[in-house]
């Protein structure tokens, strides 16, 4: 891990800087579940900060559930579904529990239509400047970002952070739960630049809803999101990247979604 690359200057204070790029490198998997952080001085002289900003980023992500700090073992990072307890066990094995693919596909959309426009409301309502910021540098790297595997990754990480910000760890299991089951389905959603045009310009609508703290908004615009995802994938055809295929509140399919 190159940890010198994290060294920028930001508006954000030093230790809110910094627990953003850590939390960057978690939600898109340079650092995976298991991966141990080197001790606060160590890390404190890698980004060229104090050991006191090292503890308080530190702090702030444990706070989040994204890592875990022991006395003799150090800091270790941890996925949110890791300590989904029986909620996770349980969640788990249903999801797991299928005897078709695309049955189980579809069963898994329409959870997450059931539960992402309602988080991202909460998320509008409890969003931090903090947050704000690393959502904003989320959606600025999917708007610049050509590799498509790169791409999936960002659109993961988008979405968990989104959990994230609505500061209650089981709906960020829930989420990190569900982004598991539909890594391979997101990968081939996004074969297409067309369809990775469309899926950034509604990070970008989502983004600015919460950034703004209007939950209506971000509400609508993430079941938007999540229909123009379904009816993709349902037609098995990539969305083109023009304005009427943005926005599909008024369709039929979307419609479902909303029901």
């Amino acid at each position: 891990m190159e940890w010198t690359s994290l060294r920028r200057v930001e508006a954000l204070s030093v230790p809110g800087r910094l627990s953003v790029d850590l939390e960057r490198l978690i939600l898109d998997g340079e650092l995976k579940p298991g991966d141990r952080l080197p001790p606060e001085r160590e890390l404190g002289e890698l980004l060229g900060v104090s050991r006191v900003s090292i503890r308080e980023a530190l702090h702030e992500l444990e706070s989040r559930g994204l890592i875990d700090r022991r006395p003799g073992r150090g800091t270790v990072v941890v996925a949110p579904g890791d300590r989904g307890g029986p909620l996770g066990s349980a969640l788990t094995s249903m999801l797991e529990r299928s005897d078709d693919g695309s049955h189980e596909l579809a069963r898994i959309m329409e959870l997450r239509a059931a539960i992402e426009p309602p988080i991202a409301a909460l998320a509008a309502i409890r969003v931090t400047d903090r947050d704000v910021a690393q959502l904003r540098r989320l959606v600025e790297s999917m708007e610049a970002e050509t590799d498509l595997e790169r791409y999936a990754k960002l659109d993961r990480a988008f979405h968990q952070a989104i959990s994230q910000y609505t500061h209650n760890p089981l709906l960020a299991q829930l989420t990190d739960l569900i982004a598991t089951q539909i890594r391979p389905s997101r990968r081939r959603g996004l074969q297409s630049p067309e369809r990775r045009r469309a899926s950034s310009v509604a990070h970008r609508r989502i983004f600015e809803a919460i950034a703004a703290h209007d939950s209506d908004a971000a509400e609508r615009e993430a079941r938007a999101h999540v229909g123009e995802v379904l009816t993709a994938i349902q037609s098995n055809v990539a969305p083109s990247a023009g304005p009427a295929t943005h926005d599909t509140r008024s369709t039929p399919k979307n419609e479902a979604i909303r029901a």
